[in-house]
Formats: C-alpha cells, structure tokens, sequence
C-alpha cells in the first residue's frame, strides 16, 4: 500500500558492477536511520545534526557493527531537496554485493524499497514539480538524442506548465465572472462583456492550436520514424541494417532467407531518431512454414513504415522475379527509397530501376542515404520546430484537444446567449482539462500509471 509517509530507499543507478553506486534514502525518518548505519573514521557514531548540502566521509555499517563499505553521504533537508523530504544519497562501491548488503540494512532499520518513480512522486505531492515537469524527467531519462534531451530540459525548466497554467488562470478569470452574476438572478447573459468574452475564447483557441501543432512532431522526437527495410531474399538487406546501425545486430550469410523475423535499432541522424526494422526477405513463393510468417510480418510493416528502403542486389545476374516486380510497382512513392545495393561489385541489374546506389559491404552511398531519408521524412524541418516548440505526450495530447472542443462548444453557447449556469458548467469543462494537464487536478489512478514509466531509484 502507497504511502507518503514511509521512508524509503532504493538503488539509483544502474544495476550491475560498477565504480560506485549510487543508494537514494528519503522520509521523515532518514536522519536517524543515517545515525544507526554511519560511522565517522575513526569509527565513533556521528554526533549532532546533519548539516544541509553537505557531503560526509563515513563508515557504512550493519546491524551487528560490522562494516559494511566505505561511502560517501550527501545531505539534503527538506523542503530544500529533490523530494521535498529529508533525503541522503549514499555512493558506496558498486558491487553487487555490496549494494545488497546496503540496502539490507537500511531495510532492517525501517526504510522500505521503493516504488517505480517514488522520489519523483514525492516531489510532485510535495509541490517541488508540477505533473508535466514529472513526465520530462522521465523524458530526460530516457533521452537518447540531444534533441530528446533539449525538449525535456525545457519541460522540466517549466516551459510548457507555464503556458498552460496561463490559461488555466484566464479560465478561471472567466469563470469566476460567469459564477459572480450567476448570483444575480435578475442578470442574464446579456449582462457579459460578449466582444471581450469571445475575444478571450479566441485567443485561447489560438494558444492551444500552436501547442497541438507540434504534436506530429513530438511522436517522431519520442518514437522515432518507423524505417522499414524490405526487398528479396539475399539483396543484402541485414548487412545494410548491420552497416547503418554500426554493429552486426542481424546475421549475415550467403543463404537466402536467413533473416525470420523483424530487428529493430535506433539510427539517430542529426538528432532525430530512426527506428530501423531489418525484415524478412520477399519471394515469390516458399514451402517454408516459418519463412512464410516471416514474410507476412514484412508485408505489416511494409504497410505502417514512415519510410520503406526497399533493397535489391545491383549485381546479381539473375532475372527481376515477378514478386520483386509487384512489390517495386506497388511502394509508395511518397515514402519509399529504392536501394540498389553491391555498388562495390560490376553493375548488373536490368529493368530500368532507379535508386541510390549503396554498397552495404565498404559503406559506399551510406552519406547519400542518409541525405535522402533526411529529405524523405522532412526531419530537419521537424528538427527546427522541435528547437522551438513544446513536446506533447499522448497524455497532453488528449487533454488539449478535449479542451479545444470544450471551447468551441463555449462559444457556441455565449452566442446562442444560453443560459448563464450553462455556460459555467462548459468552463468547468475546459478548466479541469488544464488542470489535469499541470496536475492541479489528479486522481491517484493517473499518478500510478505516470509513475508507472520511472525507474525504481527515480
């Protein structure tokens, strides 16, 4: 069962061997589990009270005095910590070992382990971030791109809570006006400034527009483009995958059809990620069971690729098949690239196929790829925007556009003049969207699935 009140400790770094590892204490009763456990080096408890951001040198022990390690403690009171909370961030070595004995001890003497997202929880109950700077450290987490870092900082600095707070505190201007002559029975709608109140709705419909404009983008920052890489057995498809990702992720061999299954890695090209997915390769037709699902599976992701790189070999001597044909004649051509791969061997494909010539073997064309699945996604335009623009989660994404309806249907009722409870009610509305938004407004439902995404030590 969650509580506030508990004290509670957890890993915060990586878990597996290491320099040091890093153990997260926080609660009401951090400072006197410290005095148990620490030990100053000439091995006498420490005496008097611990010190606001100050680092101490101590002996870490257990429940019998033995030691335990040598650490380092880092000191945070509250209010003035991550968590809101007393909080003591403990660098011990980063055996494996070591840090389970820590934390054994620490659990022995009343902390208990910590919850997915936990600290962070805390920090917004306590006031320390609002729900929307919550989400970007767990942005900030899992960047992968500088750009993914860069948006997330943003966030985190409070850029997007402060756009929407300001119309959350527009809204509830208005709404206190409507709530105020509500009071006054003998007072209709008629007696609302309506140029001023509509003008007002207007420029909220305006702020909110430019926000959900970045959604498209904010997919492509957090997701990735979806690139498929499909064409015929043996085209050289998973050694294009092994070249573009950097390290040989798909098995690579002269026989047809190794590949059963879809791989995926990211490639990131001027800070926006590319998911590559390395699939099975096509043919006409196959007796093999488990290359045949392989194939199906192609053919889905053929189907909801940003980006289709379809491969075939420049060099073979062979004969278009008929099955390489249809697929060539059925890409899109808005996003699909034709690779001809083994540029590094004598030209030998017929047919009249255009493409980028590429060798995946000495890394020929690979600069040119890139260029033409930059150019392809319009990613470097999506780049500018992201510089520029708030990132919405599908989250925000939801709650704005609801809003946006709620609105509309606001507008509509001011200038139908319906009646004055009516119209509060639709405020209401578009309030709570923003309100749930920053986390003004939450139920603990949406904060377990929020926190849900955090590391343990997070």
């Amino acid at each position: 069962m969650y509580s506030a009140t508990d004290t509670i400790a957890a890993l915060s770094t990586p878990v597996g061997e290491s320099g040091i590892a890093v153990i997260r204490v926080s609660g009401v009763e951090t400072f006197e589990v410290l005095a148990r456990v620490l030990r100053q080096p000439s091995g006498r408890p420490f005496e008097g009270g611990w010190e606001h951001r100050r680092l101490y040198h101590a002996g870490f022990v257990g429940s019998s005095g033995e030691r335990v390690d040598d650490v380092m403690v880092a000191i945070m009171r509250g209010p003035e910590s991550y968590t809101g909370d007393d909080v003591a961030e403990i660098s011990c070595h980063g055996g494996t070992a070591v840090v389970r004995r820590v934390l054994e001890v620490l659990f022995a003497l009343g902390a208990r382990p910590a919850e997915a997202g936990e600290f962070t929880r805390r920090a917004f109950l306590n006031g320390k971030i609002d729900l929307i700077q919550a989400e970007a450290v767990a942005d900030l987490i899992h960047a992968r791109t500088e750009l993914q870092r860069a948006a997330a900082e943003r966030q985190l600095a409070g850029e997007l809570s402060l756009r929407i707070d300001r119309l959350a505190d527009d809204m509830l201007l208005l709404l206190g006006d409507l709530e105020a002559r509500i009071d006054f029975v003998e007072e209709g709608i008629e007696s609302l400034d309506i140029p001023e109140t509509l003008g007002r709705l207007r420029r909220q419909r305006e702020d909110l527009k430019d926000l959900l404009a970045s959604a498209p983008v904010s997919r492509v920052l957090r997701d990735g483009f979806r690139v498929v890489i499909a064409g015929p057995v043996n085209a050289g498809k998973s050694s294009l995958f092994n070249r573009l990702v950097g390290e040989s992720r798909a098995i690579v061999t002269e026989i047809p059809g190794t590949t059963r299954d879809v791989l995926r890695e990211t490639l990131v090209i001027d800070g926006v990620p590319f998911v590559l997915h390395d699939t099975a390769g096509l043919r006409a037709t196959t007796s093999d069971r488990v290359e045949e699902l392989g194939m199906g599976r192609t053919s889905d992701a053929m189907q909801q690729a940003d980006v289709v790189l379809f491969v075939v070999d420049g060099s073979s001597k062979e004969p278009m098949d008929d099955g390489t044909r249809r697929a060539l004649a059925g890409l899109d051509a808005a996003r699909s690239i034709v690779l001809i791969n083994k540029a590094d061997l004598p030209a030998a494909i017929n047919g009249g196929v255009v493409g980028v010539r590429v060798s995946a073997l000495t890394g020929v064309g690979m600069d040119g790829l890139r260029t033409a699945l930059v150019e392809k996604t319009g990613s470097a335009r999506l780049a500018r925007i992201a510089r520029e623009s708030a990132l919405l989660n599908a989250r925000l994404v939801g709650l704005l556009e609801e809003a946006r309806l709620q609105l509309d249907d606001l507008e509509a009722m001011i200038q139908r003049a319906d009646p004055l409870e009516l119209v509060a009610h639709r405020a209401r509305q578009v309030l709570a969207q923003y309100e749930e938004a920053t986390g003004r407004r939450y139920h603990e439902g949406l904060l377990d699935t929020i926190f849900s995404r955090f590391c343990v030590g997070k």
